[in-house]
């Protein structure tokens, strides 16, 4: 814990002296503003922990400590110690590794000190400058956001990873040097083998190296090869070389791993194979690993072998100058690609790509070129975007449209700002499990991404009405829509919420969209609904779709801002059971969707009887008729609950569709035919000997009676809208308590509820509130007996509505 003033107190084995001197050291080796807000006594402190770190050490085994920091202010750091004999690339190692487990370094400083230790590895001595029988070692002292246990496991782990490579990389550096320099005398390309020296000078920092035979054994291997790590290739890739040198490959073979290289950068690892020859047969790979350097990433072309004859060859092939403009431009995207990929190259694919790196230099655009590695393995995707347009929410859109087209995932990816107006996203995809996607298809669907939003959503618009028109609602519309919408969302798809949202008015308040992937019906599909004004909750608009059937998996809200604020409802559903929608384009979608948005405007009942509409093919109309038929029955004092109901319904869908047929031939004006009543009647029949459940047969059954008794009503005329009347012969409907009158009237709505029963032809009464809602026939049946008897000397009987 830090204190007020600088102490150096005791610690076992280490003096007071030591922690001094390598406080010292820490001021000393700190880049600037890494001594910012650290305290003398902190660096005190620091130095302390290290100590007691390097406090007894073996040669050629690292000593890591890693605590969390107490007090206030640092409570929420952790720090890290490191002590090892001196090499090269420790600290980009070590920290590499911290960044891998996801943690920000807020802190790094590292000394090299000249340590002296006894047999036992205790330290006896330690300074900055050499003394007798001392040796250098590497101190790192990192603060970092603090992690919990597993996370610090992890730490530690990938550290000790990081330095045992790093040990390996450099023990066997110079037999790698020499394996690299031998394979180099044996290619008999001039090009290649000029490359092969090119990269051992200082080009290529040289990991490892291994002999893979035909049958996968290994042997020969150095550097990270002697470790415990993932193999560099896959048999499945190490069949593929063997195969690429007998059909007469370019040699040296250079391609990716998918391994990431824990020493220096935490990249993937470059490979340089080259076939190793007995009796004219290719017996085995000489595989060397390593990582290119930054200097030979950005050497010019015209220096780097294979690709300077890359480089002579377009020249030829195009007449540039070498002086003029194009000539130039050349040899300046040539010097700005990638060389480790571009060496690799198949010669049609680098010429594309260069010429299409020339042009963007010219008219800067988004635009899309792919490399396909030399087995095949691996996709570089080179992006080219405005400078404005880059941000991670973009980069994200355009990786799922390269795992979308070609089904493989992403490796890494390197985004490079230039001084021009273009920046280059570069993606390397593992292509083993996927596929080659189509170039110009991505290159239309990324530019669409990134091309202004405005005229985008114009042209699309522009294709189902008047180009004047849709440029207004773009100016209108385009603006409102949120960044993640405008990002995720192609503007074809755009343009149909647009047409959606323009609908809405003070008439129509809410409307709905189903959109299917699948052309042939799918059980899975979306739903957009569209609500004026705030956001609907989802308390009133999950329930709704429940009812028919669908399961809501998830829900994405979009504002709509501007003018007209809108919100968008953006549902995944599934269906339940083995209900389809009909196939997209079908008349069906649209019934559908108007079922829905009645329903979420009030002018429906939200119940189990939408279920209707996709389990049993029933149009909204006929549905409003059987949930009306359904609340008569149960004002009869049928005990059949509305769960209950909708089952027999769906499970008996030919019997439910010609009870509807029924309906309509008999009191349709417009369809009325005897002849199609007495099919629907047969088709009822001969459904009805196919249910098995008592229950369901008599329910439809009732719902039959029902039907045949009504004389009249108003279901085809416009007063149906408001609400729906039936005229029945009560003595045709079975099972109705008595006294049973001559005729009654029943009325149905989303509203309100009302019958009206006759005792006779003639007959008088009034009309009462009744708060029996679920029996209110009850009531009022006793009311018209009642009236009954009190019209006896004034009419022939009584009536009464309620």
């Amino acid at each position: 814990m830090p204190t007020a003033e600088p102490q150096t107190a005791e610690l076992p084995g280490v003096s007071s002296e030591t922690v001094t001197a390598i406080a010292a050291m820490l001021r000393g080796a700190a880049l600037p503003g890494e001594n910012e807000n650290f305290s003398d006594a902190e660096c005190l402190e620091a130095a302390a922990f290290i100590a007691a770190t390097a406090a007894r050490r073996q040669p050629g085994t690292p000593a890591i400590a890693l605590e969390t920091l107490a007090g206030t202010e640092r409570g929420h750091l952790m720090r890290l110690a490191i002590v090892n004999d001196d090499m090269p690339f420790l600290v980009d190692s070590i920290a590499a590794a911290v960044d891998a487990a996801g943690l920000t370094i807020d802190r790094v400083i590292h000394p090299v000190a000249w340590v002296a230790r006894d047999a036992d590895g205790q330290l006896t001595g330690i300074g900055s400058s050499e003394s007798g029988g001392a040796a250098r070692e590497s101190i790192v002292y990192i603060e970092t956001e603090r992690a919990d246990a597993r996370e610090r496991r992890t730490l530690m782990s990938r550290i000790e990873e990081a330095l045992g490579d790093v040990r390996l990389a450099v023990a066997d550096w110079l037999k790698m040097q020499v394996a690299l320099q031998d394979d180099a005398g044996r290619v008999a390309d001039s090009e290649g083998a000029a490359l092969l020296r090119w990269l051992l000078d200082r080009n290529f920092t040289q990991l490892g190296h291994e002999i893979r035979h035909r049958d996968g054994t290994t042997g020969a291997t150095l550097g990270i090869c002697r470790g415990d790590g993932a193999l560099l290739i896959a048999e499945r890739t190490r069949q593929s070389a063997f195969s690429w040198f007998e059909n007469g490959g370019r040699v040296p073979l250079i391609i990716k791993s998918n391994r990431l290289s824990s020493v220096h950068r935490r990249v993937l690892i470059d490979l340089i194979i080259l076939p190793v020859h007995d009796g004219g047969k290719v017996v085995s790979l000489s595989i060397h690993a390593g990582l290119w350097t930054s200097a030979a990433l950005s050497s010019p072309p015209e220096k780097v072998p294979v690709l300077r004859t890359a480089l002579a060859e377009l020249m030829r092939k195009f007449g540039f100058d070498p002086s003029g403009h194009a000539g130039k431009a050349l040899v300046h995207v040539l010097t700005q690609l990638p060389h480790d990929l571009l060496v690799a190259a198949d010669p049609v694919q680098l010429e594309r790509l260069v010429l299409t790196a020339m042009s963007i230099a010219d008219r800067p655009r988004a635009k899309v070129e792919l490399l396909l590695s030399p087995l095949q393995r691996h996709l570089f995707a080179f992006v080219w975007l405005p400078r404005d347009a880059v941000s991670t929410t973009l980069r994200e859109a355009i990786e799922a449209a390269l795992v979308a087209h070609s089904g493989a995932h992403v490796l890494g990816w390197t985004l490079v700002l230039e001084d021009g107006a273009a920046a280059l996203l570069r993606l390397t995809l593992d292509l083993r499990e996927g596929q080659m996607p189509d170039a110009a298809t991505l290159d239309a669907e990324i530019s669409t991404m990134v091309r202004g939003w405005e005229p985008a959503i114009e042209t699309a618009l522009a294709e189902s009405i008047d180009p004047s028109r849709a440029a207004a609602l773009a100016k209108r519309y385009a603006a409102a829509f949120p960044l993640a919408y405008r990002l995720g969302t192609a503007p074809a798809e755009a343009a149909a919420d647009i047409h959606m949202l323009r609908g809405l008015g003070a008439g129509q308040q809410r409307a709905v969209r189903l959109l299917q992937d699948d052309p042939a019906g799918s059980a899975n599909v979306r739903l957009k609904l569209y609500n004026s004004g705030g956001a609907l909750p989802l308390s009133r608009a999950v329930p709704s779709l429940e009812n028919f059937g669908f399961t809501v998996i998830e829900e994405v809200p979009v504002a709509v801002g501007g003018e007209d604020a809108a919100h968008i409802h953006d549902f995944a559903l599934e269906i339940a059971g083995t209900a389809l929608l009909p196939p997209a384009g079908d008349p069906a979608i649209a019934m559908i969707e108007g079922a829905i948005a009645a329903v979420l405007r009030g002018e429906a009942e939200n119940d189990r009887f939408n279920q209707l509409v996709m389990g049993a093919g029933v149009d909204p109309q006929a549905v409003g008729w059987l949930r009306a038929w359904y609340r008569y029955l149960r004002q009869t004092g049928v005990s059949y609950g509305l769960p209950t109901v909708v089952q027999a319904l769906q499970s008996a869908k030919g019997v439910t569709q010609a009870l509807v047929a029924l309906f309509r031939a008999l009191h349709d004006p417009a369809h009325r035919d005897d002849a199609a009543a007495d099919a629907a009647r047969a088709g009822i029949a001969a459904g009805l000997s196919a249910v098995a459940a008592i229950d369901e047969d008599r329910i439809l059954r009732l719902y039959q009676a029902v039907i045949e008794a009504t004389l009249r009503t108003n279901a085809f005329a416009p007063a149906a809208a408001e609400a729906l009347a039936f005229k029945i012969d009560s003595s045709a409907v079975p099972g109705l308590p008595k006294p049973l009158p001559w005729r009654e009237v029943f009325v149905y709505s989303p509203r309100v509820e009302g019958i009206h029963l006759r005792a006779g032809p003639v007959a008088r009464g009034g009309l009462r509130w009744s708060d029996r809602r679920d029996d209110f026939r009850t009531e009022v049946l006793g009311l018209m007996k009642a009236q009954r008897v009190k019209n006896a000397v004034i009419v022939p009987t009584g009536a009464k509505g309620g």
